[in-house]
């Protein structure tokens, strides 16, 4: 096609469409648009931009904005339903206005947009284009117009675009079109490599972009506007490793204090912690990690170069590298026929588990995309329009409710009120969220062992929870008579720290219930108990600081030091081999005692600032006695309100510190001091041991849980 020269030219962006709510910032302006704009601004062309995205909320999450409703669409497989659409972006009438305010009567109009199934958005704006101005040519372009499905013919242009206009590709965008614009942005890369399944973005081939130059653009906007983040506009910023990491260390560099969001996404396996790191020092916040499946049969079918085992490293790495990770989006995939909701649970719960925020995503079907090809008899004769994922396009119209509850359930949970929200979900999707909750930690400790990322490990990965009947338990009936696949032998770590007579402490008698109960469930398990009351753990001294912080190095230590040295490598090495972790403690002075505090300190310094190193996670239990009964926030009641219950506090913080549970389970042993209610409180707490054992984790809460 021709290009105008010397022309007036109008040109907008089509928003994005939504129903209910935004799945994710999708309301950021098209980088290409501004690209787009300065390449006709150089064709010697008077160029007007009507910009219909709509101005953000000053946060780096950029989701919160005026909304437009639109019309009802047709929704599911049946599409007996409908569903009011809305955009992400101004009114029709602010757009009529700025048609009415030109400062030309346009030659040629402009319309752009980025997904098929909004086509006939883009075709009610090129309606009011033609009500407006007869006699201007409208073309149509964008990956709407380019990804297939003769969709550029539907809308009513005299022109469509179905390939990319390389010159535009090579201009800088001029952000003086849109002079109210409070966030940078900028891009590295067009294309990719991958061709994942739901995907169309790998029809262009990877294209890099000088680096330099795209500081300086952003230099100057950061000048002239001083915004607070800049927001990245590459479908795979993490493919060409040299490239980014120039970026970053130029960044670094600038002297500019935004902040940075690869909201696009990182390809998992091609990040590490050198680059994790240099993300940290270059202001990085936020990037989308892809997790679409913990499953290894839809892993081969989505086609992609790794699996989620390369996710859940970037998460532990990222969150090692001191990157925030409530910001970060850990997208996966719903809406499947064949949906594997174990699979999905497993994700958000290791999600969670991380503090990271988990963002599923209905599937999206684009015309010549392996999913759509895959479906397309399926979707008989639907209209594309009725891809968009929120519109469910392959759920039958059944499931549609019980889907919608599930994305509400996952918008206002975390780890502390799964419980209070399970209600929205299924009695079948209730059950295999509890069945996974015993899953996940393993899951997550099995992908972060493995040393190198492919099918066939993470097959192995998903073999070995179903022969640990992870999936579906063995009953008590089949495993007395010895039926049920193999399982693998566990390795318990039970430390205990209450000086009390055996014979009369409540924590140290539940304590050796529980490993009872444990060895019940797990035959053969490995059980290490350390009495640390018993083991004469000195308490750090001058000598060990100075080795541990400082470096300093004796030919021989002082005889606690050496102590010290022994016992810490002795406990370093006894939580890297467990499998399950269990604290047994009573609350002294309303928190923990001053051994297991030795403990924890002892571990954390050794591992933490000698090693450098962290524990994988674990499955954690805090099994704690206390005389009274307090409130799991922490604050006690009454006239004494000022008494806090520092217990659980104290224990999350050093666990969490060492790695080993961002989420340690609660079972509490609370109102010794009632000795008329004590065998009913024991009685109570044996049963909650005899739930937990068996996987059921409602049996425990966690530190602002209830």
């Amino acid at each position: 096609m021709g290009y105008p020269e010397n022309k007036n030219v109008l040109i907008f962006s089509v928003p994005t469409t939504f129903v209910g709510e935004m799945l994710c910032p999708l309301g950021v302006l098209p980088i290409g648009i501004l690209k787009l704009a300065a390449f006709l601004k150089k064709k010697g062309n008077r160029v007007e931009f009507i910009n219909m995205y709509p101005p953000m909320a000053d946060k780096e999450d950029l989701t919160s904005f005026p909304v437009t409703e639109w019309k009802e669409k047709p929704m599911g497989l049946e599409e007996k339903r409908t569903a009011k659409l809305c955009i992400a972006g101004k009114s029709f009438e602010f757009f009529e206005d700025k048609l009415n305010r030109l400062p030309f009567v346009p030659d040629e109009i402009w319309a752009s947009s980025s997904f098929t199934f909004d086509y006939d958005l883009v075709k009610e704006y090129i309606i009011r284009c033609r009500r407006h101005f007869p006699k201007a040519k409208i073309v149509a372009g964008g990956d709407f117009a380019r990804a297939g499905g003769g969709v550029g013919k539907l809308v009513g242009a005299d022109e469509y675009s179905e390939n990319r206009i390389l010159e535009a590709d090579s201009c800088l965008p001029d952000f003086s079109f849109v002079p109210d614009l409070n966030y940078g942005l900028f891009q590295l890369q067009t294309g990719c490599v991958n061709k994942c399944s739901f995907c169309h973005i790998n029809m262009d081939k990877p294209e890099f972009y000088n680096v330099d130059r795209i500081l300086g653009y952003m230099q100057k906007f950061y000048d002239e506007r001083s915004p607070k983040v800049f927001m990245n506009w590459d479908p795979n910023v993490s493919l060409n490793r040299p490239q980014l990491t120039e970026f970053l260390q130029k960044y670094r560099d600038s002297g500019m204090e935004a902040s940075i969001t690869f909201g696009k996404g990182l390809q998992p396996n091609l990040v590490d912690a050198d680059l994790l790191n240099l993300m940290h020092e270059a202001n990085v916040t936020s990037f989308t990690i892809p997790m679409e499946s913990a499953d290894y049969e839809a892993s081969k079918r989505l086609s992609k170069p790794y699996t989620i085992i390369s996710s859940v490293k970037l998460l532990a790495g990222a969150k090692k590298a001191g990157i925030p990770l409530k910001y970060c989006r850990c997208t996966s995939l719903l809406g499947y026929p064949d949906d594997d909701l174990h699979s999905f649970f497993r994700i958000f719960l290791t999600v969670l588990s991380f503090g990271a925020n988990p963002s599923p995503f209905p599937v999206y079907l684009f015309p010549g995309a392996p999913d759509y090809l895959k479906f397309k008899k399926q979707l008989g004769r639907k209209d594309i329009s009725s891809f968009h994922g929120q519109l469910w396009p392959l759920l039958p119209d059944s499931k549609i409710d019980e889907y919608r509850n599930l994305f509400r359930f996952i918008e206002i949970s975390d780890m502390r009120n799964l419980k209070k929200n399970v209600s929205l979900l299924s009695p079948e999707m209730r059950d295999i969220l509890g069945k996974e909750a015993g899953n996940f930690r393993k899951f997550t400790e099995r992908c972060l062992e493995v040393k190198k990322d492919s099918l066939e490990e993470f097959k192995k990965i998903n073999e070995d929870l179903e022969e640990n009947t992870m999936r579906t338990p063995v009953s008590e009936k089949e495993r007395k008579r010895g039926a049920g696949k193999k399982r693998t032998k566990r390795k318990l770590l039970c430390i205990v720290s209450n000086p009390g007579n055996p014979r009369r402490s409540v924590s140290k008698a539940m304590g050796e219930y529980y490993l009872k109960k444990y060895v019940d469930e797990h035959p053969g398990a490995e059980i290490t108990k350390v009495d640390l009351c018993s083991e004469g753990l000195p308490f750090l001294n001058e000598e060990y600081v100075d080795y541990i912080y400082y470096g300093d190095k004796k030919e021989k230590f002082n005889e606690q030091t050496s102590k010290l040295l022994k016992l810490v490598q002795k406990y370093v090495k006894q939580l890297k081999d467990a499998d399950d972790v269990i604290f047994v403690t009573p609350m002294y002075t309303l928190a923990v005692p001053a051994i297991l505090k030795a403990y924890f300190e002892t571990v954390a310094s050794y591992s933490y600032y000698l090693k450098k190193e962290l524990f994988q996670p674990k499955n954690v239990l805090c099994l704690i006695s206390r005389d009274g009964v307090y409130p799991k926030t922490g604050r006690t009641e009454g006239d004494r309100q000022s008494y806090l219950n520092a217990q659980e506090t104290v224990l999350a913080a050093a666990i969490g510190f060492l790695g080993l549970s961002q989420n340690p389970d609660f079972i509490d042993i609370s109102n010794l001091y009632s000795k008329k209610e004590l065998p009913q409180t024991i009685r109570n707490v044996k049963e909650r041991i005899d739930r937990y054992v068996k996987g059921d984790k409602t049996a425990a809460y966690r530190m602002s849980g209830n």
